[in-house]
């Protein structure tokens, strides 16, 4: 059995434009739920203006093929547009480092 993928990615978005970068967002995160071996993802909105990352995406996919095969022709043509340019990003496949939860027992 393959490992998880998850993918992040990190969005600036200058102020006042959350609504239109979450309404271009949206669209691409539809064609992407639909797609083999999507698992889940969480949008993350930063509380403070002054987060250099307005907006960061958190992407778990059943494997890399399948992330990497979701990244296709009609993806390509929703991403590549050219307001998509105002909203500049960073973006990779993490393998989780180090987890911590609140232990049942001692909370």
């Amino acid at each position: 059995m393959s490992t998880p993928a998850i993918f992040i990615n990190c969005f600036e978005v200058p102020a006042g434009r959350e609504e239109e970068f979450f309404a271009l967002w949206s669209v691409v995160n539809r064609y992407m739920r639909r797609k083999p071996g999507f698992i889940s993802n969480r949008l993350h909105r930063a509380t403070s203006a002054e987060a250099r990352f307005g907006f960061v995406n958190y992407v778990q996919w059943r494997s890399v093929e399948d992330f990497r095969a979701a990244h296709d022709d009609g993806f390509r043509a929703l991403v590549q547009q050219a307001i998509w340019s105002d909203f500049p990003c960073s973006g990779a496949i993490y393998e989780i480092a180090s987890e911590h939860a609140v232990d049942s027992i001692t909370a």
